[in-house]
């Protein structure tokens, strides 16, 4: 018999070594390829969060800006008769760039009107209205005879009488006070401002007013770390509100610092919201910041991603907007 030599296929150690040498580095490069997207994509997910987390808010604001100062032309003829404060839209500003701004609005809340079957005067503390099917105890409501305003809290309602909470000693009514046929709103006096929330910078609002202070403020949005807000004043005659270098050019008032109060006739209302992400970008490495907005100073450097989401509004209920 005869015996044959057959070559056998296979790796060396060399080559096998050499092999799971390149495979290593082609995993390691698929690997930081899908680390580096999911982060992409975390991050993207985070700054549409940001966005998401304003837009909300913003739109919210938006329509009580619509809806302040219901049936009262002069925002300023506007009364709280529980606190006697006066005004249907305040501003309180952090002037010099030191902080967020607050916003306290008078406004109509669900188109519940109604009217007047007596006259309400000084020292009234009921109403009989022509329907009351549609207003709760707790409600607020807003007695206008579309030249003055006040705000009044429901205590009690017996079929269409309502039973008022007037707490202030020095309610101003109009002359004779508010006669039979005057027009009934129901109404909100909401203060929006900046908090905190474990930790989180939060836009709150309060829904009976820093005033009233008879309900516990809600968190409206977290990661709100900045709101600013700007009033649209004509003070000349043109019928709008705008910069200019003009003698009689109006302005937007709490744009710029050491601005002074303007006098003439609220026009619009500019709301401003930075929003923050949840989280600092993958390593904390770029540097990011709270951008200025209005009179408020840009923040200092950090990892954090911002959206900033801004509306103008005109005050349809000032007779001066469509």
């Amino acid at each position: 018999m005869s015996s044959e030599n057959h070559d056998q296929a296979g790796f060396t150690l060399v080559e096998l070594m050499i092999a799971l040498t390149i495979f290593s580095f082609v995993i390691a490069g698929v690997l930081a390829v899908a680390v580096s997207t999911t982060q992409g994509y975390r991050e993207q997910r985070q700054t549409i969060a940001a966005e998401s987390a304003a837009r909300v808010p913003i739109d919210f604001i938006a329509d009580a800006l619509r809806q302040a100062s219901p049936g009262v032309p002069d925002p300023t003829r506007m009364q709280d008769g529980i606190t006697c404060v006066s005004g249907a839209l305040t501003v309180t500003n952090n002037s010099g760039g030191l902080g967020p701004d607050k916003l306290d609005v008078i406004y109509a809340s669900g188109a519940v009107v109604t009217s007047t079957q007596a006259a309400y005067t000084t020292g009234t503390t009921s109403l009989a209205v022509t329907d009351a099917s549609s207003l709760s105890v707790g409600d607020f409501i807003v007695i206008t005879n579309f030249d003055q305003g006040t705000l009044l809290k429901i205590s009690a309602i017996s079929t269409n009488t309502l039973t008022l909470n007037t707490q202030c000693g020095t309610i101003s009514l109009p002359s004779g006070g508010y006669a039979a046929g005057s027009l009934v709103v129901r109404a909100q006096h909401a203060t929006f401002y900046i908090g905190t929330q474990d930790g989180i910078p939060t836009l709150f609002m309060d829904p009976d007013s820093d005033a009233n202070a008879t309900m516990p403020a809600e968190p409206l949005a977290e990661g709100i770390e900045d709101l600013q807000v700007a009033l649209g004043v004509d003070s000349g005659t043109d019928g709008v509100s705008e910069n200019g270098a003009g003698a009689n050019d109006d302005e937007w008032q709490y744009n710029f610092s050491g601005d002074s109060v303007l006098a003439g006739t609220l026009r619009a209302v500019r709301v401003t919201l930075v929003s923050r992400a949840a989280q600092v970008v993958s390593g904390g490495i770029t540097p990011y910041s709270r951008p200025a907005i209005e009179d408020h100073a840009a923040g200092g450097a950090d990892a954090y991603k911002r959206r900033v989401l801004r509306t103008i509004v005109e005050i349809r209920n000032t007779g001066v907007s469509p």
